[in-house]
């Protein structure tokens, strides 16, 4: 099957590689870079991924390819051959041919590398503005440009001289340039899909004139061929027997959503997910810089932070549950118009477990780690309401809150929100009073909750942080990360991993289905993930943490910014000489749909005679 592969991708200057995932597609990536440039003598190869990680993960295989293959290292034995890593760049040397694996971002620092072979892993991650305007441009002069200049010379004069053929031009062996793309296939709205169709159509128009015309609308290339392009796709299913862990499988497609498992083993483009909340509705809210989202006529393009700003107001959604699901935390950034998902954070007794190993959790039970953990962001995150769910462990982080010998220097106590139609205990109590304890068994809470989400969404009022490989690679850089294995294990509090935590929020918004709890007039709304089996035979469900949290910040939002104003009634009276001066004031405080009327300056006359 790999030779198969390798083969196609020898022969195609445009070959797409979809397969499965494990189907080793970076290390088939890393093998024809080696075999092209120990063949083929002054061969430069390019290698650019989603992030630097994914071309440094292709290059790696290399390099333990040179490792182990002492007859490689035999034939290229000079003082430059082999590998090399630097801080921006990793390349290997192989005679006069070279490999580089490069970090894309932005693209500007890469400008004017010149390569014969393109390989882009993990294509549906790249952004294709800057594969199209950037990295393809390393391509764009010919492999051997003196040679390929004779051939087209001494084609043209026998084409003059009414000598030239068909068999001849197929038998003329030109060294093209390459352009290979590869990745785990992705959802049908995302670029990826777009590339994947119009190579598809290429390939079925057969070079027919009429239907190329329809693909290029109107206008052919020149020296277009159809049958540079190529498309190698490898499902699950057609890998033989024994190259994966067949049980791994069958437990993934038991118990991941199966839009996910076509995407990642039946190597199929989605259309959209089937759930509550459409990933084609998700991916809408996320900003960019073009095309921007505007509201109130002003672009809006925000990342993901760690560190809050003290002018902003913040409402935080908790989902306590710590044993099946993992407590998570995330942060809404309220502006009058809408509200930003800034922050997301999640854990469990495992990773807790682990931190208190290596010293980064002081605490010594967990849920004195996760109120602390409140504590630490509300320093950087001022909020104005703290929303968690009543159920699970949110009584016993309620009672960590408040709780006077968990206080450090400066902090006060938190207590439940004061509602002046239902009095509590500790109402009276000193301290801030901004946790709302939510009820998830309360249908109509639930139902208004999940429409309110979707609704903000559709409207474009509750936006995800901008995702893309420059940001990820900027914040792990920034933070000297090892690129290869640090950003792994989530135990140190980052913007990367910040940043990966809103992508697992968006899956888990993408697995939330709607159901009925049964068929009668009596029956209720459902909102959950779908059931599965574990690994044990029994019957379960995909986690939602991340998702509840969300719901509950943004139900809260939504309260406090559409909760209408009372009018404020002044005391009447006061010292002659202020009421002297006061004549512009209004004459009237109450509903609008009176006083807007009875405060026209109009509305009394006199009549004079």
């Amino acid at each position: 099957m790999q030779i198969m592969v390798l083969q196609e991708m020898w022969n195609r200057p445009f070959p797409m590689l979809i397969g499965s995932r494990g189907f080793s597609k970076s290390f088939l990536l890393a093998l024809y870079a080696v075999l092209k440039c120990a063949f083929y003598p002054g061969t430069k190869v390019v290698i650019v991924g989603a992030a630097f990680r994914q071309s440094k993960i292709i290059f790696e295989y290399m390099e333990n390819m040179w490792k182990n293959s002492p007859i490689l290292r035999s034939i290229f034995n000079g003082n430059e051959d082999g590998p090399r890593r630097d801080v921006d760049r990793c390349t290997i040397r192989l005679g006069d041919s070279w490999a580089i694996a490069i970090p894309l971002g932005n693209g500007d620092k890469i400008r004017g590398l010149r390569a014969h072979i393109i390989l882009a892993d993990e294509f549906s991650s790249i952004s294709p503005d800057i594969y199209e305007t950037v990295v393809s441009g390393f391509a764009a002069v010919s492999a051997s440009p003196i040679q390929n200049v004779k051939e087209e010379a001494k084609k043209a004069a026998m084409k003059l001289a009414g000598v030239w053929s068909e068999e001849l031009d197929t038998i003329s062996r030109r060294i093209n340039n390459q352009a290979v793309i590869s990745g785990t296939a992705d959802y049908g709205f995302k670029h990826f899909a777009q590339y994947w169709k119009r190579y598809k159509s290429i390939i079925e128009s057969k070079g027919e004139e009429r239907k190329l015309r329809e693909i290029f609308n109107g206008e052919i290339p020149p020296n277009f061929n159809w049958k540079d392009y190529s498309i190698i796709r490898i499902p699950y299913e057609l890998i033989p027997k024994g190259f994966m862990d067949d049980k791994q499988v069958s437990r993934a497609k038991a118990t991941i959503h199966v839009g996910i498992y076509n995407m990642e083993y039946a190597a199929c483009f989605v259309n959209d997910s089937q759930g509550f909340f459409r990933r084609s509705l998700i991916e809408s809210c996320v900003t960019k810089d073009y095309p921007a989202i505007t509201i109130g006529n002003k672009p809006v393009v925000f990342d993901a932070i760690t560190q809050g700003n003290p002018n902003l107001h913040y409402v935080y959604g908790i989902d306590p549950a710590s044993e099946q699901d993992n407590f998570s935390i995330v942060i809404l950034e309220v502006h009058p118009d809408h509200s930003r998902i800034v922050y997301c954070w999640a854990t469990n007794r495992n990773n807790f477990k682990e931190r208190q190993k290596i010293g980064l959790a002081q605490e010594y039970d967990f849920y004195s780690f996760c109120s602390r953990k409140i504590r630490d962001l509300m320093k950087t995150f001022p909020p104005i309401r703290i929303g968690m769910d009543a159920q699970g462990g949110g009584v016993a982080i309620e009672e960590a809150l408040h709780d006077p010998g968990k206080l450090q220097d400066n902090e006060q106590l938190i207590w439940p929100i004061i509602d002046y139609d239902k009095a509590k205990d500790t109402d009276s109590q000193q301290g801030l009073h901004i946790l709302e304890l939510v009820q998830f068994a309360k249908a109509d809470w639930t139902s208004q909750a999940n429409h309110g989400l979707r609704k903000d969404l559709e409207d474009k009022i509750l936006l995800f942080p901008r995702f893309d490989n420059l940001t990820l690679g900027l914040a792990m850089e920034k933070e000297g990360k090892n690129i290869l294995d640090d950003d792994l294990n989530p135990l140190y509090d980052s913007v990367s991993e910040c940043i990966l935590e809103i992508e697992e929020l968006k899956n888990e918004l993408t697995t939330i289905v709607m159901t009925q709890t049964s068929t009668g007039p009596q029956a209720r709304d459902r909102w959950d993930t779908p059931e599965v089996k574990l690994p044990n035979g029994k019957k379960g469900r995909l986690r939602k943490d991340r998702y509840s949290s969300l719901l509950i910040a943004n139900m809260i939002a939504r309260q406090l910014n559409r909760t209408l104003q009372s009018p404020n009634y002044d005391v009447v009276g006061g010292d002659t000489r202020d009421l002297i001066n006061q004549q512009s004031n209004k004459l009237y405080k109450g509903p609008e749909w009176f006083t807007s009327n009875v405060n026209d300056d109009d509305i009394y006359q006199g009549i004079y005679r």
